[in-house]
C-alpha cells in the first residue's frame, strides 16, 4: 500500500499538509496558517474517519439521478471521494479552500470557480 497525501490551500496560501499512512490507520497533519476558516481540520490531528469525511464533503452529494451524470463527466465508474477530489481538487463555491496533490504545479487561478 502507498500513503496518500495532499496539501491544502486557501487561494494561493498554503495552509496544511496532510498525509494518510500506508496502512490507513493514521493521519499526519501539519498546519501553516492558524486561522480556523483556513484549517480544514481545525488545530488538532484528524482521525482517518474525519479525513475521509472531509474528502467526501468536498464532493458532490450522492443524489440519485444526478450522480451518474457527475461520474460520467469526471470519467469515473464509481463514487470514490479520493478519486473525485484528485480531479476536482475539492474546490467548492462556498469557500476558497482547495487540494493540491504531489507532482502538481497548479495554482488557485487554475482551479478556482470564482474570485
Amino acid at each position: 500500500m502507498q500513503e496518500y497525501s495532499f496539501t491544502t490551500y486557501w487561494k494561493n496560501e498554503k495552509t496544511s499538509d496532510v498525509v494518510i499512512s500506508a496502512d490507513r490507520k493514521s493521519v499526519s497533519y501539519t498546519i501553516y496558517n492558524h486561522e480556523v476558516a483556513k484549517a480544514p481540520f481545525g488545530f488538532e490531528d484528524p482521525t482517518v474517519e474525519q479525513m475521509y469525511h472531509f474528502l467526501e464533503e468536498r464532493c458532490m452529494p450522492r443524489r440519485p439521478g444526478q450522480l451518474q451524470e457527475y461520474l460520467d463527466y469526471l470519467g469515473l465508474d464509481e463514487y470514490n471521494p479520493w478519486e473525485i477530489v484528485k480531479i476536482t481538487h475539492g474546490v467548492m463555491w462556498e469557500d476558497f479552500l482547495w487540494l493540491k496533490f504531489p507532482g502538481e504545479s497548479i495554482t488557485w487561478e487554475d482551479v478556482k470557480l470564482r474570485d
